[in-house]
């Protein structure tokens, strides 16, 4: 079973291209716009693919390449030789050529997708990264069915933990080839049964990873519109210090008398509000928010699957700690909490503000719990039992 690489970084513009290879201009033609396919045709091993990203116009040092290239081109270079030795082994077959021919057809197009830059839409869509495992899975199904039978009862423990990996259990396909693989006696009357599990495995893989993408895009736009609040949060606060107090009455001075003037205590340890009060208390919240992120890496599990939310999860955190250390500092003012009559030092309010920012781990665990049962499902490295399909 061949485990997708993750991958979460985008190609830095928007050039596109069609599958076809380009021409050579004539002398003294007009040349058509071209793209990386036109200019460079699909290349036939890694290192002429790698070569050939390094190499087309307009590669500028600002390109992302991701790992998942790396895979693609090393799983088509195997395709590609394992569909030599079988054409090798079938000579005269004519069977063979067209679907030869197919498999090729599939990997060139999944070799451009690899080889293509992507724009900030195509990252978000996905469509280099389906596009090209796409292709690739279809180049193994395909590929199976000129597999010599001889072959097939040692593929099939493969294929069998590659439908156990993204199909329900009680799947009828799934079971059949259990029963048959137990048996020891899988041959060419197998061959569509193998067929099927993969291709159904492939879809089903297809789908759990669209499910992770989509979130890790309302990831990411959940981290812009909140981190566009609490920066106008901080201005406003910042620029009206009143509008959002910050400060608080030294309850040990309460004993001199209800008839008495209590001083205000403040974040920037002024006697009264100050611009300085709201972004501080921010500033504490984002280092309370950074303090639960450390913490949540030594228990988080990288599961091998074509798109990571790691970075949106994180990048989450920051801003909802802010936030709650605002919300927070305005809750325990207000003496809205049974017992409690205010912040007694700059140093409590302080404090207060960065375990408030490390409390954003109460609310954006929800995200977590989702992210990880969204990773689980769309990984083939999923213990039993974890997954949620």
């Amino acid at each position: 079973m061949t485990a997708e690489p993750t991958t979460d970084a985008g190609d830095k513009d928007a050039s596109t291209g069609d599958a076809s290879t380009g021409k050579g201009a004539t002398a003294g033609a007009v040349p058509a716009a071209h793209t990386v396919r036109d200019v460079a045709p699909p290349a036939h091993t890694a290192a002429e693919a790698m070569r050939a990203e390094r190499s087309a116009p307009g590669n500028g040092m600002f390109r992302w390449s991701g790992v998942w290239r790396v895979y693609v081109w090393a799983r088509g270079a195997e395709i590609r030789a394992e569909a030599g030795r079988v054409a090798a082994l079938r000579p005269g077959d004519a069977e063979v050529p067209g679907v030869l021919a197919a498999v090729e057809e599939h990997v060139d197009v999944a070799e451009a997708y690899a080889n293509e830059r992507q724009g900030t839409r195509r990252w978000l869509t996905g469509q280099a990264v389906e596009g090209a495992w796409s292709n690739i899975h279809g180049a193994t199904v395909l590929l199976y069915g000129l597999l010599p039978a001889r072959e097939l009862e040692g593929r099939a423990p493969e294929v069998l933990a590659t439908g156990r990996a993204y199909l329900a259990a009680d799947d009828a396909r799934v079971q059949r080839l259990a029963a048959r693989v137990a048996a020891g006696d899988v041959g060419e009357q197998d061959r569509p049964l193998l067929q099927s599990v993969l291709r159904a495995a492939y879809q089903a893989a297809a789908v759990e990873s669209g499910r992770v993408r989509s979130f890790r895009n309302m990831l990411l736009g959940g981290v812009l519109i909140l981190s566009l609040i609490v920066c106008g949060l901080v201005a406003l606060g910042a620029a009206f210090p009143s509008w959002i107090p910050m400060c608080g009455h030294g309850t040990l001075l309460s004993m001199l008398g209800p008839n008495a003037t209590l001083p205000q205590v403040c974040p920037t340890g002024g006697p009264g509000p100050s611009h300085g009060d709201v972004p501080l208390v921010a500033l504490l919240g984002v280092l309370g928010a950074a303090l639960a992120t450390a913490a949540s890496l030594s228990t988080r599990s990288e599961l091998s699957t074509r798109y990571s939310l790691a970075v949106a999860q994180n990048l989450l955190k920051a801003p909802a700690g802010v936030a709650t250390a605002i919300l927070g500092l305005l809750i325990l003012n207000s003496g809205f909490v049974p017992g409690f009559t205010g912040l007694s030092s700059q140093t409590a309010i302080l404090v207060w503000a960065m375990v408030f920012g490390y409390a954003q781990q109460i609310v954006t665990r929800f995200v977590d719990q989702r992210a990880n049962s969204l990773l689980h499902a769309a990984s083939p490295d999923a213990p039993a039992g974890q997954s949620t399909r």
